[in-house]
């Protein structure tokens, strides 16, 4: 995207019984935490963007929303596809 050496996000995964507590929220907020403690001037990920649930198989990229809500914001798309859906850049400034 441009010369920034970012650090990557490149999956995220929660085991079954422990999603939707909470879990991914405190595994970003700690990638992050480490990556800026490293000297990281940004952190990116890949996640897809869906028309509400996605197949749990191809969720590991992660949603939007979810880095959205760790305060990533998208500055691209990549060639890449998951489930048939176009991956986002999203970016994190440290």
């Amino acid at each position: 995207m441009d010369e920034v050496p970012v650090w990557s996000i490149i999956c995220v995964v929660v085991r079954s019984g422990h999603r939707r507590q909470g879990v991914t929220a405190h595994l970003l907020e700690g990638a992050v935490e480490y990556a800026a403690s490293r000297g990281a001037p940004a952190i990116e990920a890949h996640p897809v963007d869906p028309d509400g649930r996605m197949d749990t198989t191809m969720a590991f990229v992660g949603t939007r929303a979810m880095f959205e809500q760790a305060g990533f914001r998208v500055i691209g798309t990549t060639d890449a596809v998951a489930s048939r859906m176009t991956r986002l850049i999203m970016r994190r400034d440290l």
